[in-house]
Parts: structure tokens; sequence; C-alpha cells
């Protein structure tokens, strides 16, 4: 075997492992939920389908992980994760699979900015645990895990790096007036939080390097 392709399935191991040891040390129970599943929630995917004959029922396979553990959290199991598999059936690129593995995980009484501190603690402690340092170099980037990961807002994001304010935009007609001077293309339903994810993603995700946490996300 490749000594490189080897590597990647030692420290994929390593990562998987790492992150259940943090997340059992805090308080955080691993549950098994249905892959196969009458209504595929939780994300807005194309499923894969299937018939099970015995039932002479359709069904699919999850695209998320999100609604079963959802419905522990209501019926009050505290802090729960899953590792597991999902499927979606749509296309295929370096940042796309049909089949990948997914964690999630929910806690009850909290907040964002304490899932944030969970997320950020666990990056850490994964990152040690695996490579012995935090800090990590990926490509030509080099990537500092110890120092307090920035948050900022996805408004203030753009502010910052496409020098618009979006605070300033008031209607779906300002801001594809504003795409326009822009030179971004839209589609006709676009509202005004759809054009500022388009800013984003032009303007903002090639500078997030080291980690951060885009907080307020339009609805």
């Amino acid at each position: 075997m490749n000594s490189d392709v080897k590597d990647t399935f030692v420290k994929r191991s390593k990562v998987l492992s790492s992150i259940r040891k943090y997340l059992d040390s805090q308080g955080f129970m691993e549950v098994e939920t249905p892959m196969l599943v009458s209504n595929a929630g939780g994300a807005a995917a194309r499923p894969f389908e299937t018939h099970f004959n015995a039932l002479n029922e359709d069904l699919k396979l999850r695209i998320s992980l999100e609604l079963y553990l959802k419905r522990l959290i209501v019926g009050g199991m505290e802090r729960v994760y899953e590792i597991g598999r999902v499927f979606r059936n749509e296309g295929l690129d370096t940042r796309h699979n049909p089949e990948f593995t997914l964690m999630e995980l929910y806690q009850a009484y909290t907040d964002y900015h304490g899932m944030m501190d969970l997320t950020e603690n666990l990056y850490r402690y994964v990152a040690k645990e695996v490579t012995g340092s935090e800090i990590l170099t990926y490509g030509e980037h080099e990537m500092d895990l110890s120092k307090p990961f920035e948050r900022i807002t996805m408004v203030d994001a753009v502010k910052k790096y496409a020098n618009v304010d979006f605070n300033e935009i008031h209607t779906a007609e300002e801001a594809k007036k504003l795409a326009d001077e822009h030179h971004i293309e839209y589609e006709a339903r676009h509202k005004k939080g759809d054009i500022l994810n388009l800013f984003f993603e032009e303007y903002v995700e090639e500078h997030l390097i080291q980690p951060t946490f885009v907080m307020d996300h339009p609805v």
C-alpha cells in the first residue's frame, strides 16, 4: 500500500477515536439512528430511493443525522451525538461525494455561543491527539488552532472583504442592484439574504484560512 494512503487511513481512524473520546468526556452519549427512512429530511439534498419488499414500502437513504437526534433531545437525552454515513444523490467533485461520514451533536440548555466553544475545544483536542500539535499544515497554509477562533457575522465579513455594508441594504431590489454593480449573477427568486450569501462566496470565502466561525446567516 502507498505510504501516504496508509497514513490517511491511520489518521482518519485516530480522528474518529479522538472525537469520541472528547465528546464522551463531556457527557455526550453516542447513538445510532435509522439509515432507511420514509422522509429524508434535515438537509436540502436529493436522496437515494429504494423499496422495502417485506412491507411494500418506498424508503430513502438518509441525507442527514439531524431529525432523529433532535427527537432524542426532546425525549430527555440532553447530550447526544452520532458519527455515521449519509447519502446524497447529487453532484460529484472534490467537495461532494454521494456517500460520506457525518458527525452531528446536539445538547440541551445552551446556545450557539456554547456550541462554538465546544467545537473550538474539540478541534484543538483532536489536533493534539492525532498530530501532537495545535498547528496544522494544509497545502501552503498553516492553521493555528491554539489561538481563539475568529467569530464574525456574515454581514461584517462581507463589509470587511468586499467593502459593502448590507446593514444599509433594506430590500431585495437594492441587493440585486448592488449585485449588478459588482457583476454577481443571481436568480430572479433570490432575496436580500441570498444576495448576501453570493457576496460572501465571491469575496470572503477565499480569505478564511484560519479557523473562523461565521455567524448570523440570513434566514
